[in-house]
């Protein structure tokens, strides 16, 4: 049996419930052996529920450690990204396993130290991630200037030169390099010369369709295998079902990295306006000292596959997983994004017609209403929509990557786990 090994950020949702589909296929319909790895936080039990191997790295992070990450990933003060010190800790545990299951490849998105880890290693690195911010995108000129970086003087600038700016600075970007390459000269690797570098594998598979990027042809080792998002495990609640009918329903969620001030600040317009709420967003309320509107209706995190379509339209923050299962339900969608891949991912179905895009600082209450009425009347918004929903279901992407995996690995003369142990003993 050929052994994988799943490497998600296991403190992100969209993530861990990408890979945790990935594996279910793998593993049941083409008998891989999978096991995880990963460095804590809130979804590591997605992955044991499903029935597959766990295996915690060190140094495990706080979870004030994960609060500056998510700071770091949206641009924001206090974010702090990893330390040399911590990027070699890390592959120093990664390598150690590594080394204990030899695996037939690496399958992850953004685990960053693993770039290092599965290089030194020298085991096949399949990262599984969307076109936003990668090389391809910017090389395409797809990259829009973001809407939270439009600030002073810059809100002068014209648009489209803003935008070339962007994707000509954008694979020359250096941003978070030195210390991994502190770490990968430590272990003997050459450096990362960009950014981008740090978000390709030896084979990169986009989890979006071309006909919505607008991108059809990759580089090589590249490749499109669609849509992949949670479908948690659950019923909708009684709650939900209860609900009076007798206002639009609105969907609100903001991923599980959310800007509580943005979240907040969002809440309380959507307080202001004549819908009715369904927003899984108790957990990032947690200690924060606000009142919840009673048009709002708080749940902790909810299959939204399942409730996504009971909305007209979703208030949401462009994240991936969030973002396509509005797609994949027909919804169309209001995006705030909090840094740029969202933004890039909302923009992406902006030009689709199906989304309106926002900044996540200084929406007013007239413009988050006025875009949710647009999106929730225009008959040609409700039929686009229900287009992409169908393009959607013609691209399985989990179904794809195990089927790239089966045929790529499959075949490797990779000991499984238990083999590889037995021949130590």
């Amino acid at each position: 049996m050929t052994l994988l090994l799943f490497a998600p950020v296991t403190w992100n949702l969209a993530e861990t419930s990408r890979m945790v589909e990935i594996a279910k296929v793998c593993r049941d319909q083409h008998a891989f052996e999978c096991h995880f790895m990963g460095y804590g936080g809130d979804f590591v039990h997605l992955i044991t529920d499903a029935g597959f191997a766990f295996h915690p790295q060190q140094p495990q992070l706080t979870p004030q450690r994960i609060q500056e990450l998510g700071k770091a990933d949206r641009g924001e003060r206090g974010g702090k990204m990893f330390t040399r010190q911590e990027l070699i800790e890390r592959g120093n545990s990664e390598l150690a396993l590594i080394a204990d299951l030899q695996p037939a490849a690496v399958v992850m998105g953004f685990t960053l130290s693993m770039y290092i880890s599965a290089r030194v290693a020298k085991v096949p690195l399949v990262v599984v991630c969307p076109l936003a911010f990668t090389r391809p995108f910017f090389e395409a000129g797809l990259g829009t200037w973001p809407a939270q970086y439009n600030v002073g003087p810059l809100r002068l600038l014209p648009d489209a030169r803003k935008d070339r700016f962007l994707n000509w600075a954008g694979p020359k970007l250096k941003l978070w390099t030195r210390p991994f390459n502190q770490a990968a000269a430590h272990f003997g690797l050459p450096p990362f010369k960009y950014t981008v570098d740090l978000f390709e594998g030896d084979q990169t598979l986009v989890t979006q369709i071309p006909d919505l990027t607008g991108l059809p042809q990759l580089p090589r080792n590249w490749q499109y295998v669609g849509p992949i998002f949670a479908r948690l495990d659950g019923e909708i609640p009684t709650e939900i079902e209860q609900l009076p009918r007798d206002k639009p329903l609105v969907y609100f969620a903001m991923g599980s990295s959310a800007n509580p001030d943005v979240l907040v600040h969002v809440m309380q317009l959507l307080g202001e306006l004549p819908y009715t709420v369904i927003a899984p967003i108790k957990a990032h309320l947690r200690g924060v000292e606000t009142a919840v509107p009673p048009n709002i209706h708080t749940f902790d995190w909810l299959p939204a596959h399942k409730v996504n379509p009971l909305a007209e339209v979703a208030v949401i923050h462009g994240g991936e997983g969030t973002m396509q299962t509005a797609c994949a339900s027909g919804t169309p969608f209001v995006g705030i994004g909090l840094q740029p891949e969202q933004d890039w991912n909302i923009e992406f179905m902006a030009r689709q017609g199906t989304a309106v895009r926002l900044p996540k600082y200084g929406v007013t209450r007239d413009q988050l209403h006025q875009a949710i009425e647009h999106l929730r009347l225009d008959p040609q918004v409700r039929r686009r929509a229900q287009e992409i929903q169908a393009l959607m279901a013609s691209w399985p992407g989990a179904e794809n990557v195990a089927s790239f995996l089966a045929q790529r690995y499959q075949s490797a003369k990779i000991t499984n786990h238990r083999e590889h142990q037995e021949r130590r003993e």
